[in-house]
């Protein structure tokens, strides 16, 4: 099973639209300490089924090592981002799972595999893992939850599906 590391957003996200328990069905859940406290200190959406995950080991949060020479354009990211780039960075995670605009263009800039939700929920419908009406639905509950520019709305509708291989489940 692919683990993917997962940021606030994406958690938030994919707990909105009801999506978390079909993830940690299909993927090993990772996320920084820093992350996972974010969601539970401030009682954000997703509090109570990350905490179900969590005691089910069916997510699995992860100390940070900082290194001594953090990389200027990380140093600019959020705590939470920050460190789930810098879980990828030590080794863990087959790819990182990022709604967050400065995050995705470090990834970007860095070859680091990442996808947002709206094509996490494409990779779950093309991996059967939900039909078509939950798809639909999801897809648009994303986009209404997400703040999403239209380039990536667009990107995540038509991104060819060869492109998504390497991250199905």
């Amino acid at each position: 099973m692919k683990a993917i590391l997962l940021d606030a957003s994406s958690a938030i996200l994919l707990a909105k639209a009801g999506f978390h328990e079909k993830l940690a069905a299909s993927y090993s859940i990772l996320t920084s300490d820093s992350v996972f406290e974010e969601i539970i200190r401030k009682g954000l959406p997703g509090t109570d089924e990350y905490k179900k995950l969590l005691r089910e080991d069916r997510l699995e949060v992860l100390p940070v090592s900082i290194p001594s020479a953090v990389d200027v354009p990380l140093q600019n990211l959020d705590r939470g981002e920050r460190d789930t780039l810098l879980l990828f960075h030590e080794g863990h995670g087959d790819f990182v799972v990022t709604d967050d605009g400065a995050a995705a263009r470090f990834c970007l800039g860095n070859r680091i595999p990442f996808v947002n939700s709206l094509l996490l929920l494409r990779l779950l419908h093309h991996s059967r893992r939900i039909g078509d009406s939950s798809y639909d639905a999801g897809f648009q509950s994303l986009l209404t939850l997400g703040r999403y520019s239209k380039k990536v709305r667009d990107y995540a509708r038509s991104c060819p599906d060869s492109e998504l291989l390497f991250f199905l489940p």
